[in-house]
Protein backbone atom coordinates (compact mmCIF):
# COMPACT_ATOMS: atom_id res chain seq x y z
CA UNK A 1 0.00 0.00 0.00
CA UNK A 2 1.59 3.32 -0.93
CA UNK A 3 1.82 6.34 1.01
CA UNK A 4 0.32 8.41 -1.73
CA UNK A 5 -1.30 12.38 -0.34
CA UNK A 6 -4.20 14.17 -1.05
CA UNK A 7 -5.79 16.82 -0.85
CA UNK A 8 -8.91 16.03 0.50
CA UNK A 9 -10.72 13.41 2.38
CA UNK A 10 -13.92 13.61 -0.72
CA UNK A 11 -11.21 12.92 -3.68
CA UNK A 12 -9.52 10.38 -1.42
CA UNK A 13 -12.80 8.52 -0.69
CA UNK A 14 -14.52 8.65 -3.85
CA UNK A 15 -11.04 7.24 -5.31
CA UNK A 16 -11.07 4.63 -2.93
CA UNK A 17 -14.19 3.88 -2.02
CA UNK A 18 -14.85 0.73 -4.07
CA UNK A 19 -11.37 -1.10 -3.14
CA UNK A 20 -12.20 0.00 0.93
CA UNK A 21 -15.45 -1.75 0.57
CA UNK A 22 -13.57 -4.82 -0.69
CA UNK A 23 -11.12 -5.12 1.50
CA UNK A 24 -13.72 -4.32 4.33
CA UNK A 25 -15.82 -7.51 2.69
CA UNK A 26 -12.83 -9.50 2.76
CA UNK A 27 -12.25 -8.91 6.96
CA UNK A 28 -16.40 -9.31 7.71
CA UNK A 29 -17.32 -11.44 5.39
CA UNK A 30 -20.69 -9.18 4.65
CA UNK A 31 -20.96 -6.66 1.97
CA UNK A 32 -23.50 -4.53 3.74
CA UNK A 33 -21.48 -4.53 6.71
CA UNK A 34 -18.39 -3.97 4.82
CA UNK A 35 -20.36 -0.77 3.09
CA UNK A 36 -21.10 0.72 6.74
CA UNK A 37 -17.46 0.48 8.20
CA UNK A 38 -16.17 2.23 5.10
CA UNK A 39 -19.29 5.01 5.47
CA UNK A 40 -18.09 4.76 8.92
CA UNK A 41 -14.27 5.29 8.73
CA UNK A 42 -15.35 8.13 5.57
CA UNK A 43 -17.28 10.00 8.35
CA UNK A 44 -14.51 9.53 11.52
CA UNK A 45 -12.14 11.05 8.71
CA UNK A 46 -14.15 13.90 8.03
CA UNK A 47 -14.87 14.81 11.72
CA UNK A 48 -10.81 14.54 12.67
CA UNK A 49 -10.78 17.18 9.31
CA UNK A 50 -10.19 19.79 11.37
CA UNK A 51 -7.21 18.31 13.47
CA UNK A 52 -3.46 18.08 11.42
CA UNK A 53 -3.73 14.48 10.01
CA UNK A 54 -1.95 13.30 6.83
CA UNK A 55 -4.94 12.93 4.19
CA UNK A 56 -3.81 9.43 3.43
CA UNK A 57 -5.00 6.08 1.96
CA UNK A 58 -2.71 4.36 4.87
CA UNK A 59 -5.03 6.31 7.64
CA UNK A 60 -8.48 5.64 5.53
CA UNK A 61 -7.91 1.67 5.85
CA UNK A 62 -6.59 1.79 8.84
CA UNK A 63 -9.68 3.25 10.35
CA UNK A 64 -11.75 0.51 8.24
CA UNK A 65 -9.50 -2.11 10.12
CA UNK A 66 -9.83 -0.97 13.63
CA UNK A 67 -14.27 -0.33 13.05
CA UNK A 68 -14.00 -4.34 12.14
CA UNK A 69 -12.14 -5.29 14.83
CA UNK A 70 -14.18 -3.25 17.02
CA UNK A 71 -16.96 -4.72 15.58
CA UNK A 72 -15.76 -8.28 15.95
CA UNK A 73 -14.90 -7.64 19.46
CA UNK A 74 -18.06 -6.71 20.81
CA UNK A 75 -20.16 -9.25 18.61
CA UNK A 76 -17.64 -11.67 20.57
CA UNK A 77 -18.82 -9.82 23.88
CA UNK A 78 -22.42 -10.03 23.06
CA UNK A 79 -22.36 -13.81 22.11
CA UNK A 80 -20.26 -14.34 25.54
CA UNK A 81 -22.96 -12.25 27.41
CA UNK A 82 -26.27 -14.14 26.14
CA UNK A 83 -25.63 -17.48 24.88
CA UNK A 84 -28.02 -19.46 22.67
CA UNK A 85 -27.03 -22.63 23.39
CA UNK A 86 -29.59 -22.97 26.45
CA UNK A 87 -32.41 -25.27 26.00
CA UNK A 88 -36.06 -23.59 25.66
CA UNK A 89 -37.22 -24.57 29.38
CA UNK A 90 -34.51 -22.71 30.46
CA UNK A 91 -35.94 -19.49 28.66
CA UNK A 92 -37.96 -16.60 30.52
CA UNK A 93 -41.55 -17.49 29.58
CA UNK A 94 -44.40 -15.28 30.17
CA UNK A 95 -46.81 -17.51 32.65
CA UNK A 96 -49.81 -15.20 32.31
CA UNK A 97 -52.60 -15.99 34.98
CA UNK A 98 -53.04 -19.26 36.47
CA UNK A 99 -56.40 -20.30 34.91
CA UNK A 100 -54.50 -20.01 31.22
CA UNK A 101 -52.19 -22.22 32.67
CA UNK A 102 -54.33 -24.89 33.79
CA UNK A 103 -55.60 -24.38 30.14
CA UNK A 104 -52.62 -24.82 28.47
CA UNK A 105 -51.22 -27.76 30.42
CA UNK A 106 -54.90 -29.44 29.71
CA UNK A 107 -54.22 -28.79 25.62
CA UNK A 108 -51.01 -30.22 26.49
CA UNK A 109 -52.84 -33.54 28.42
CA UNK A 110 -55.09 -33.79 25.71
CA UNK A 111 -52.49 -33.57 22.86
CA UNK A 112 -50.06 -35.84 24.35
CA UNK A 113 -53.12 -38.50 24.73
CA UNK A 114 -53.86 -37.82 21.41
CA UNK A 115 -50.72 -38.70 19.81
CA UNK A 116 -50.58 -41.52 22.24
CA UNK A 117 -53.31 -43.20 20.51
CA UNK A 118 -51.83 -42.61 16.90
CA UNK A 119 -51.19 -45.84 15.09
CA UNK A 120 -47.37 -46.85 16.11
CA UNK A 121 -45.56 -45.75 12.64
CA UNK A 122 -47.78 -42.76 12.53
CA UNK A 123 -46.55 -41.70 16.00
CA UNK A 124 -42.94 -42.62 15.20
CA UNK A 125 -43.03 -39.63 12.49
CA UNK A 126 -44.33 -37.43 14.52
CA UNK A 127 -42.37 -37.80 17.61
CA UNK A 128 -39.10 -38.15 15.37
CA UNK A 129 -40.28 -34.84 12.66
CA UNK A 130 -41.88 -32.75 15.58
CA UNK A 131 -40.03 -33.57 18.52
CA UNK A 132 -36.81 -34.79 17.46
CA UNK A 133 -36.12 -32.02 14.92
CA UNK A 134 -35.08 -34.23 12.04
CA UNK A 135 -36.52 -33.17 8.60
CA UNK A 136 -38.98 -35.25 6.73
CA UNK A 137 -36.21 -36.71 4.23
CA UNK A 138 -34.35 -38.24 7.68
CA UNK A 139 -37.54 -39.26 9.25
CA UNK A 140 -38.06 -41.25 6.57
CA UNK A 141 -34.95 -42.65 5.99
CA UNK A 142 -34.80 -44.22 9.91
CA UNK A 143 -38.35 -45.39 9.43
CA UNK A 144 -37.35 -47.13 6.41
CA UNK A 145 -40.80 -45.43 4.22
CA UNK A 146 -40.87 -42.70 1.08
CA UNK A 147 -40.89 -38.88 1.95
CA UNK A 148 -44.32 -39.12 0.57
CA UNK A 149 -45.33 -41.63 2.76
CA UNK A 150 -43.77 -39.68 5.90
CA UNK A 151 -45.61 -36.23 4.84
CA UNK A 152 -49.07 -37.98 4.68
CA UNK A 153 -48.77 -40.12 8.27
CA UNK A 154 -47.35 -36.21 9.18
CA UNK A 155 -50.41 -34.60 7.55
CA UNK A 156 -52.88 -37.34 9.36
CA UNK A 157 -51.56 -36.96 12.72
CA UNK A 158 -51.66 -32.83 12.34
CA UNK A 159 -55.57 -33.16 11.38
CA UNK A 160 -56.21 -35.91 14.19
CA UNK A 161 -54.64 -33.55 16.50
CA UNK A 162 -56.21 -30.45 15.33
CA UNK A 163 -59.87 -32.53 15.62
CA UNK A 164 -58.99 -33.38 18.93
CA UNK A 165 -57.70 -30.49 20.24
CA UNK A 166 -60.95 -28.50 18.80
CA UNK A 167 -59.34 -25.44 17.15
CA UNK A 168 -62.09 -24.91 14.88
CA UNK A 169 -64.68 -24.40 18.24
Amino acid sequence: MNHEQYDDWLTLYADQRRSLVDYATKLTGLRDVAEDMVQEAFTICLARNDRDYKISKVFLYTVVKNLVRNRHRHLGVRRAGHPEDYPWWARYQRTGTPEAQVLILERARLAARAIEELPPRTRAVVELYRFEGLTLQQTASQLGISVATAHRLLKEAMECLWDRLDFDG
